[in-house]
């Protein structure tokens, strides 16, 4: 396994290292030799020179990539390197040194350990220059930046999605037992890596050239106890034979280097731009002497044949061969059922292309709209033959596209991942059809249940079950609520939640018999009314937000939370010394509240100043050793030190406290 890791840690550092290799070689002489001589402002001028000469042309382009690759690399001037990339993607989106300097900023951002950005790039890559040479290094380099990144579960995903791009070959064996790798070590899913390596000894346990990374598989399956399967034979049928032939076809034809085919090269034919990389017309070949010519059932057999493949996960020809029949059924006004789109849409999603199966699927939606409920029905139907990823796969294809079906998917996606025994996707999909549907009984029982059992949130889990039963009007449970709306963007209902919340605490206070009672409703007010000012301000409505914050004095006057509040908005507005200042005042004021030093804390959490986070919990936490909010932020974020991890920061919404601690 060890052979593994180096292997793809080697290739990602020699994609790195290599990034710049595309420099010009006839138009940029004079620009060259000035680099030679380390004269890099005259090499600049000489790219600029191009530039100005040839505006809009290519050789243009190549300059200005020549001009960005000197300002990160030579110059030590990143900014104006990575603006020169921005200008050069902005101006000519589609162009091929677009591409290039997609790839370029991906390496720049992840070799600056700006995971996120990094994956913006890569992913750009993939979806939209799909043939492009790069497109499948930058693919490997996205799994990597999401697995820098501890998004453990993602990049297992893209490493499938690399497998499903070739699966003929060594880079699919390598992909899987990486996927394998990560499910057992990182994602703690024994369950799962043995799947993927069962299926992978059987599918590839034949093919010649991976006879040693099949032996780490199998190796790796008698460590776990688990059964080794017996290799499928890769020659058994005309068309496995057929595919051997293509793939050393394609190996013979392979340009040396590695290097794929470029799009200057030119289309395979006309349709080659679906992105799948391999032809149509050449996959049915294979099938001439039975199909005559292209009329008559030529649509049907076509899109038989794409079943075919789809149904044993050949996903890059079962994709090529969909596109290929719904555009020449296009082009002579020909009839394909809806469900057509669908099945291209999860070829493309098995592929890594999420952007083209949106687009497909909304496609397919525009044509019938029932063909959502047909999905639901399909992938219920793939959840009880207990086939769970599958399923997934089915219910997230349409998700997004009908808001009043989605609550319904996402709770469905619940109950698929809860077979999987991943309880956190289970709780977060239970929270996204809660967050748009907050009375959905269905999902509040599933939340409930999963925080209960396997998740350790028993207190949490009581407010959803109440909710669930109609019986929580508390500030706890509109809390709660809130909480959710506001993690996944609905503003509005988190808005109504908070101060539903506030009023609540407001109406309790009327009734308290004790000053810590009061003190302690008192805070919550507060800090439901500084919450549902946030929400305004994330939907929109900045003005009404700073409103509902001055407004506070008038009812609370002199209270702590008060200056948390401006803190907050402060961080909303990016004014981050403001933000600091305030934070420091509430606590200064009321030692004994939690809120802002949790705000304060994830937000030094979020910048990279882990020590400072450290200091200043285990600080409060000396004086105020109940605060079970404080805590768990602390030994959390020491957990990810002390393995480590990068520690991510926290919602900007969900990571206080119900002020309760003293």
């Amino acid at each position: 396994m060890n052979r593994v890791k180096f292997g793809i840690s080697f290739f990602v550092a020699v994609m790195v290292i290599t990034q710049y290799a595309c420099i010009p070689k006839n138009t940029h002489k004079q620009a060259e030799k000035h680099i030679l001589e380390k004269d890099y402002q005259g090499a600049v001028n000489a790219y600029q020179a191009v530039i100005d000469a040839q505006p809009g042309t290519s050789d243009a382009r190549q300059a200005q990539l020549g001009i960005a690759k000197l300002y990160i690399e030579k110059m030590d001037h990143p900014q104006q390197g990575v603006q020169a990339y921005q200008d050069l993607i902005a101006a000519n989106p589609d162009s091929d040194e677009a591409a290039e300097a997609h790839y370029r900023l991906g390496v720049y951002y992840f070799k600056a350990k700006d995971y996120e950005s990094a994956q913006k790039s890569f992913d750009t890559i993939v979806n939209q220059f799909p043939n492009f040479e790069r497109s499948h290094n930058a693919q490997l380099m996205l799994a990597k930046s999401y697995e820098e990144a501890q998004d453990y579960e993602k990049a297992a995903e893209i490493y499938d999605n690399v497998a499903n791009r070739h699966p003929e070959g060594e880079r699919a064996v390598q992909a899987l037992i990486h996927k394998a790798e990560l499910q057992k070590n990182y994602l703690q899913n024994e369950m799962a890596a043995r799947r993927t390596y069962q299926s992978l000894v059987k599918r590839y346990g034949k093919n010649a050239g991976t006879e040693h990374l099949i032996s780490e598989a199998k190796r790796e399956l008698q460590l776990m106890g688990a059964t080794i399967p017996k290799p499928d034979d890769p020659l058994a049928s005309q068309y496995d034979r057929y595919l051997e032939r293509r793939r050393q076809r394609r190996e013979r034809d392979r340009p040396r280097g590695g290097v794929e085919r470029s799009r200057a090269m030119g289309a395979v034919d006309e349709f080659a731009d679906s992105g799948f990389g391999v032809d149509a017309k050449d996959i049915m070949q294979t099938y001439a002497g039975a199909l005559g010519s292209e009329s008559g059932v030529y649509y049907d057999t076509m899109l038989k044949i794409a079943d075919l493949n789809l149904d044993i996960q050949n996903y890059r020809d079962a994709g090529a061969l969909y596109f290929r029949a719904i555009e020449l059924a296009k082009r002579e006004n020909a009839l394909i059922e809806p469900y057509s789109y669908l099945r291209l849409a999860t070829c493309y999603r098995k592929l890594g292309m999420h952007r083209r199966a949106n687009e497909v699927v909304r496609e397919a939606v525009k044509k019938d709209h029932r063909v959502i409920d047909a999905v639901i029905t399909s992938a219920t139907n793939q959840y009880l033959d207990r086939d769970y990823e599958k399923a997934i796969g089915t219910y997230s294809s349409v998700v997004g596209l009908n808001r009043g079906k989605d609550p319904e998917l996402y709770w469905r996606l619940s109950l698929a991942y809860q077979k999987m025994g991943n309880y956190p996707k289970e709780a977060e999909s239970c929270e996204r059809a809660i967050a748009i549907k907050t009375d959905y009984v269905d999902a509040l029982q599933s939340l409930a249940y999963v925080l209960y059992r396997h998740l350790n949130q028993k207190e949490l889990a009581g407010v959803f079950e109440d909710h669930a039963k109609g019986s929580s009007n508390t500030y706890a449970g509109e809390k709660a609520l809130g909480d959710i709306c506001y993690k996944y963007g609905n503003y509005g209902w988190a808005k109504s939640k908070y101060s539903a919340a506030a009023r609540i605490a407001q109406r309790e206070t009327q009734a308290a018999t004790t000053a810590l009672e009061k003190r302690t409703l008192g805070n919550q007010a507060v800090y439901a009314h500084v919450h549902a000012a946030m929400a305004a301000y994330k939907s929109g409505a900045a003005d009404k937000a700073q409103q509902m914050i001055d407004a506070l004095p008038t009812e609370y006057p002199d209270h702590a939370l008060i200056a948390y509040g401006h803190g907050q908005l402060g961080l909303l507005k990016g004014d981050t010394d403001a933000a600091i200042t305030a934070f420091k005042a509430s606590m200064e004021k009321d030692p004994r509240a939690d809120a802002a030093p949790l705000a304060l804390g994830e937000h030094y959490r979020s910048q990279g100043l882990v020590d400072e986070a450290i200091a200043l919990w285990e600080a409060f936490l000396k004086i105020n050793w109940r605060s079970k909010a404080v805590r768990h932020r602390l030994n959390e974020l020491k957990k990810q030190v002390d393995g480590g991890e990068s520690p991510q920061n926290g919602d900007d919404a969900s990571t206080t406290s119900d002020q309760k601690s003293e």
